[in-house]
């Protein structure tokens, strides 16, 4: 009997080694609110995602070949503060072989702002319902409630492949009257796919929804060659596809090269522009990051820029929060862009800058 105890005994000392051993198990980030909007308790650090960029080149990955999982906020997918350098020289790009807008701007009135938004319901977003501000997004099908209330758009987006099952469900006819295509689907570290994958895609889960009163935004891939290229080889494979307007994102400390990266997809493709994502951020590695002089600076000539550009037809500014609250305007992200591109001040406000956007 007392041999019988000891083993039993040694049993479970064993079982209580193994666990300890093995350590704490990992828990999915991701929290469900019961409004249906997704929160996150933790966020990649954005420097470093600029830095795997500079040293990864890019890569393709084909559609899952599971059922795709719920969507995920744009902090558990990796969305974005997005490094991207400056263009560099273009190449020419063939005309799309896919169809355009039947001509003249997708968008009406004079609201040519917008929020990248993915903090809910906050009490908070009625401040940023200003004169200049027209439309929102969060990186996702969802939206906040209230928005028409408030005179905004709201703009669900197909991310990526971990959200054609939310996708599905939600953007039906009526739910919205734009929809936004895949996020930087050239960067490995984002939705990365192929063009080839880009455009069966949009083929089957975007271009339908023109025929349910909907308006059809790009992909919005990054100012640089590498995101020219993918548009380029996208928009020759998607055959029959339809567009109102192409979307590309941009960080850099050059206004201008905004503009002209701006001014050559409208000429290539023969489509208004959208800018969904912007700042005044040096993702190079090197130089540092602009002055609040230089900040103003940019802001005057991209406010320019987009208020006197009829073809420009939306820009979404990127920006940090100052204290509390620790969301930001477009992001959640504790690390990103540089304070001085804050938007959003501890009173839950706009800041100057955010005020010189939004009106």
């Amino acid at each position: 009997m007392a041999a019988i105890k000891l083993l039993n005994l040694f049993a479970l000392v064993s079982v209580a080694l193994v666990v300890l051993s093995a350590g704490p198990v990992s828990v999915n980030a991701m929290v469900v609110g019961g409004d249906g909007l997704y929160g996150a308790r933790h966020v990649p650090d954005h420097d470093a995602v600029a830095k795997r960029r500079r040293d990864t080149s890019s890569t393709s990955t084909g559609p899952p070949t599971s059922t795709p999982t719920p969507a995920a906020t744009p902090a558990d997918l990796g969305v974005s503060t997005s490094p991207a350098p400056a263009p560099t020289t273009t190449s020419s790009s063939a005309a799309p072989s896919s169809t355009p807008s039947s001509g003249g701007s997708t968008t009406s009135g004079s609201k040519k702002w917008g929020l990248a938004w993915p903090n809910g319901d906050a009490s908070y977003l009625s401040n940023f319902a200003l004169p200049n501000v027209g439309y929102l997004y969060t990186w996702s099908p969802y939206l906040p409630s209230g928005l028409s209330e408030l005179g905004i758009e709201g703009i669900p987006m197909l991310w990526g492949y971990d959200q054609v099952t939310d996708f599905q469900n939600l953007v039906v006819e009526g739910y919205a009257n734009y929809v936004l295509g895949m996020n930087e689907p050239n960067e490995p570290s984002q939705s990365n796919m192929s063009p080839s994958d880009g455009a069966s895609l949009w083929q089957q889960y975007i271009n339908p929804l023109q025929n349910k009163g909907y308006k059809l935004i790009s992909p919005a891939c990054t100012n640089d060659q590498a995101g020219l290229d993918w548009y380029q080889q996208f928009f020759a494979a998607c055959s029959g596809c339809h567009f109102d307007a192409i979307a590309f994102h941009a960080y850099t400390n050059d206004a201008q090269s905004v503009i002209d990266y701006a001014t050559t997809l409208h000429n290539t493709y023969n489509l208004p522009v959208w800018i969904t994502e912007f700042a005044d951020q040096n993702y190079s590695g090197t130089g540092g990051q602009a002055d609040m002089n230089a900040v103003w600076s940019f802001a005057s000539t991209i406010v320019n820029f987009v208020d006197n550009t009829d073809w420009l037809e939306v820009a979404f500014p990127f920006g940090k929060a100052n204290s509390s609250p620790s969301h930001c305007i477009l992001t959640s992200l504790s690390k990103g862009v540089d304070a001085n591109n804050a938007l959003l001040a501890s009173n839950g406000y706009p800041t100057s800058l955010g005020y010189t956007y939004f009106g």
